[in-house]
């Protein structure tokens, strides 16, 4: 178990360039939980006693308003961590983060992590480096967020969702969407019925093929044009 754990430490971007040692420690740290779809796995504001790798299935951040309209922040999928920011700073956790589907994950105690992070100055490199990814990707949604329109944020969302599958961007590649319509909405701060109205949109453009989730590229420039905020 504890090598299954090792192997697959390893392959986290936290963890890369670990020693051996280290990686040991870790998996013996390490503890796996699984949560069933729809299962909270941390509250918004709860003191942040541990955090999160998804190993398996798919996870959404998300902070409520007053109202109780849910806003969607981050969609954790398999290899990333969560919760860590609020680990370090010794605070409450920013953000609910619920399971999207049923889930497998491994966490580690806040008081054994940050043990293990003072003697370990390649984790705490790594470390920095993730908090800083986190950052940009927050900063970039947020501009995304306040000075994009909902058609230059979809486009955008398409198309690094193609890079991501495919590794480059051409007409014809196609994927699904990894999360629903109604999720998806959230997380581009719009609604679902303004969000099938600009899929709508795209796709008489001439920019996309859509069929219940599955997305076909058909003109990647007029996409990227739409992304930078070309009017259509």
């Amino acid at each position: 178990m504890l090598e299954q754990k090792k192997d697959l430490l390893k392959r986290i971007y936290l963890f890369s360039d670990l020693t051996d040692r280290d990686l040991e420690t870790l998996s013996q740290l390490a503890i796996k939980r699984r949560f069933s779809r729809d299962a909270t796995i941390f509250w918004e504001g709860r003191e942040a006693q541990r955090f999160f790798i998804l190993m398996a299935g798919q996870a959404k951040l998300t902070k409520s308003s007053p109202d109780g309209k849910e806003y969607i922040l981050r969609i954790v999928n398999p290899g990333e961590t969560f919760g860590e920011a609020a680990v370090l700073a010794e605070a409450g956790y920013p953000a609910t983060a619920t399971a999207l589907e049923d889930s497998e994950t491994l966490y580690f105690a806040k008081a054994d992590f940050l043990s293990l992070l003072t003697s370990s100055p390649t984790l705490a490199r790594n470390m920095l480096a993730t908090m800083s990814r986190l950052l940009f990707h927050l900063t970039k949604q947020l501009e995304d967020l306040s000075l994009k329109e909902v058609s230059s944020r979809l486009a955008r969302y398409i198309l690094d969702q193609c890079l991501e599958r495919h590794g480059r961007l051409e007409e014809g590649l196609s994927f699904d969407l990894p999360i629903t319509k109604t999720h998806l909405a959230s997380y581009l701060g719009t609604i679902s019925e303004t969000l099938s109205r600009t899929l709508a949109r795209l796709k008489s453009l001439g920019a996309i093929v859509e069929d219940k989730g599955h997305i076909i590229i058909k003109d990647p420039t007029a996409l990227q044009n739409v992304a930078k905020g070309a009017k259509f």
